[in-house]
């Protein structure tokens, strides 16, 4: 593959539990090139857990267990988060926003519970350079419309558009797509935007304060072999069968994603979507960057910048979007990263094995890592709990 490549998985086949030989992780970091973040103090538990994945999923899941009481390990063959070595999160637009992800009842709820917490945090009175978190204003138009997302209902600022209302938006001249009247679905809400990141590096900050490590190992399969009390699989597309991963999971795939990073514009300050027809397109101010997208094309592991698909967003952002926010784009930027969407649900579930320690299997958030991670950690920590 091009560009910056997804790490190639490769695990050892199964082998009978006899014949199997755990492995350790865990103590001080020692090695400058193998560990990023070390420990800041010693954590007094007697419950040991390793995190395997150190994405948006992996950070904040081992962020919960730490403050539920675990020594937790986080490992990672890219441990830092470099969003050109593959990890998703590193690069992401940063908008909560459930998206590539089954609407249910439960992804509902770990979105509420997600978003209370980037409340919490603005609450804190942190200034946005420590953590990387705003809440914006956010409206998307689709036509033909969607069901009224699930969410909705808990979120006090959203609000139904009328098309009257959408059609202002774009000035006396009026979109340049069609919008049927009888079968479109417009709404506004507040929402966190997550400069990518400024946030990742809050949440490994948060780790080293509570006493967590972070390092650097590449984990080749089954995580039975490593040795913690509780083992928690955060890989995302690690757990993908081309890559032989942890889980062998034939429901896991990749979805490609290609964005554009435009010089920041004052006058830019909420996030837009729009979906028209067979088309789309959308905007985020991210922080750092506006970013414009996008792409989601299924099973393409191909992470190299296409000219045409660069082309194809700035046409269909132009045709889509308000010209107020199109008609100044200064490209600064490109990226492109390998959403790990699961077919059919995010897979967040537990086992225990016949020695006692327990599983928990959390993965498969397609292009809602940043939107559910929170309320997925809390429900890592009730499985683990549980399952006792």
């Amino acid at each position: 593959m091009k560009g910056g490549s997804m790490p190639a998985w490769s695990p050892s086949r199964a082998l009978p539990n006899s014949m199997r030989t755990r492995r350790h992780i865990g103590g001080p970091c020692r090695s400058k090139n193998s560990v990023v973040v070390c420990q800041a103090a010693s954590r007094q538990s007697n419950k040991t857990a390793i995190v395997v994945g150190a994405g948006i999923i992996g950070l904040t899941t081992t962020l919960r267990l730490l403050e539920h009481g675990y020594d937790v390990t986080c490992v990672a063959e890219n441990v830092d988060g470099d969003p050109n070595k593959g990890v998703a999160s590193g690069g992401a637009g940063g908008l909560w926003f459930p998206y590539l992800c089954e609407s249910t009842e439960r992804t509902g709820r770990w979105a509420n519970e997600t978003s209370r917490e980037y409340e919490d945090i603005l609450a804190k009175g942190l200034g946005f350079e420590e953590h990387g978190v705003a809440l914006k204003k956010v409206w998307q138009n689709y036509s033909p419309g969607n069901e009224i997302p699930p969410w909705a209902p808990d979120f006090p600022s959203f609000e139904l558009l009328t098309l009257a209302q959408v059609e202002e938006r774009y000035g006396p001249e009026g979109p340049e797509y069609d919008i049927d009247a009888k079968d479109f679905l417009a709404y506004q809400f507040e929402a966190p935007i997550v400069q990518v990141d400024i946030f990742l590096g809050y949440l490994r900050d948060r780790i080293a304060a509570l006493g967590g490590r972070l390092r650097r190992q590449r984990v080749d399969g089954p995580i039975e072999e490593l040795e913690g009390d509780l083992l928690v699989n955060c890989a995302g597309l690690g757990n993908a069968t081309r890559y032989e991963g942890l889980e062998q999971d034939g429901k896991m795939k990749p979805v490609r994603g290609q964005i554009i990073h435009c010089k920041n514009q004052a006058h830019i300050t909420e996030a837009v979507t729009i979906g028209a027809g067979d088309e789309g397109a959308y905007m985020i101010p991210r922080g750092d960057v506006i970013v414009y997208g996008g792409t989601s094309d299924e099973n393409e592991f191909d992470t190299g910048v296409s000219q045409d698909v660069v082309e194809d967003i700035i046409r269909r952002c132009k045709k889509l979007l308000p010209k107020k926010y199109t008609d100044r784009m200064e490209v600064v930027g490109h990226w492109v990263g390998l959403r790990p969407f699961r077919e059919g649900e995010v897979r967040v579930e537990g086992r225990r094995l016949d020695d006692g320690r327990v599983v928990v299997n959390n993965y498969g958030h397609g292009g809602s890592g940043f939107t559910l991670c929170y309320g997925c950690a809390d429900e890592v920590v009730r499985l683990a709990s549980n399952l006792k």
